[in-house]
């Protein structure tokens, strides 16, 4: 092994306090952010059902930044709890919880608490039943754990609702096709809506129902040739990001565990959706690429976790100083906020 390599692993991977080292300095840089720019007004139509009755909770600026910090931190312990939980990565590795602390702190739009964490948050916990169900029996079980994660991620973001079509391609891949699974996953999902829909016609407010609906029609795709230069090289660089990191881990993962092989494939196809779907909606806020930011967080984490090449490390370095860098012009407020 290369020394590159070896120091790496020993200083980063496997260290035993990177974590909190990790966690200090993200704390340090999101406080640095905090200090200089004013946090971003919400700028997106609230899309969901719930959201509007605790937004005012966050009205503070600092109780914003102070929630919005905790709910990055929980996504990243969430992330890291997923790999634990089912051995993904069987190296011993600390890059899962530091990596999207990283990624989430470099722009000053997540100082902000918004629907999207919490969202974020239930569709990660939607992948717990599905992973648990990888060649089990009495799968439909699983199935409508994770339609009703998913159907409580669509009630603070609607968008979340575009991926249970999609789940069930993860459940496909985890334990074949089941119709009832399918079932279960759907009646899960009807279940909390038919709940909300009592909720508003016991208030005569049956329009509350249907609203959230209509942004589902608002496609924004025409608007994109009206970017500045500068939003069209960072989108051009968004996409490279995200391409070369998911080519990466296909060209990693293919002598790894079915279940790890399954995962990684399942996260890939939900990223390449999450990508177009921004895309279509990007004038409707960043819900998809915030989660996009959340799984490729991990599949960055796989990658360096089990990488032996020298290259692919001083690379690593190279994207780590270009995000150090990036978070230096949002410091300096030297890149027009996207």
């Amino acid at each position: 092994m290369h020394y590159a390599v070896r120091i790496f692993r020993n200083a980063v991977v496997e260290a035993r306090f990177s974590s909190l080292v990790v966690s200090l300095c993200v704390i340090a840089m999101r406080l640095g952010l905090f200090s200089v720019s004013e946090i971003p007004s919400a700028g997106f139509p609230d899309t969901g059902y719930l959201w509007r009755f605790c937004e005012h909770w966050f009205s503070d600026p600092t109780i914003s930044f102070i929630a919005a910090t905790l709910s990055v931190f929980l996504i990243a312990w969430m992330i890291a709890r997923l790999n634990s939980r089912f051995s993904l990565i069987r190296n011993r590795t600390h890059l899962p919880f530091i990596v999207p602390l990283i990624l989430f702190s470099v722009h000053p739009y997540f100082l902000r608490m918004t629907p999207d964490y919490i969202s974020i948050f239930f569709i990660l916990c939607a992948l717990f039943p599905l992973l648990s169900s990888f060649h089990r029996d009495e799968t439909y079980l699983y199935s409508a754990q994770s339609g009703v994660f998913l159907a409580i991620a669509s009630l603070f973001q609607i968008y979340s609702l575009l991926l249970v079509p999609l789940w069930w391609r993860g459940e496909a891949s985890m334990h074949g096709v089941h119709l009832r699974s399918f079932l279960s996953s759907f009646f899960a999902v009807l279940l909390v809506f038919w709940s909300v829909f009592s909720v508003c016609f016991f208030f005569d407010d049956l329009p509350a129902f249907t609203a959230p609906f209509s942004y589902l029609a608002l496609f924004s795709l025409p608007d994109l040739p009206a970017f500045s230069p500068g939003h069209w090289v960072l989108v051009i660089a968004v996409g490279l990001f995200f391409g070369v990191y998911m080519f990466l881990s296909i060209k990693t993962y293919i002598r790894d565990k079915v279940l790890t092989l399954s995962a990684i494939q399942f996260m890939i196809y939900l990223l390449i959706f999450l990508l177009l779907f921004q895309m279509v909606y990007w004038s409707q806020g960043v819900f998809f690429l915030s989660l996009g930011i959340a799984l490729l967080s991990y599949l960055i984490a796989y990658f360096y976790t089990l990488t032996t090449s020298k290259v692919n490390i001083y690379a690593g370095y190279f994207v780590f100083l270009l995000l150090i860098g990036y978070y230096v012009l949002n410091y300096f407020s030297l890149f027009p906020a996207v």
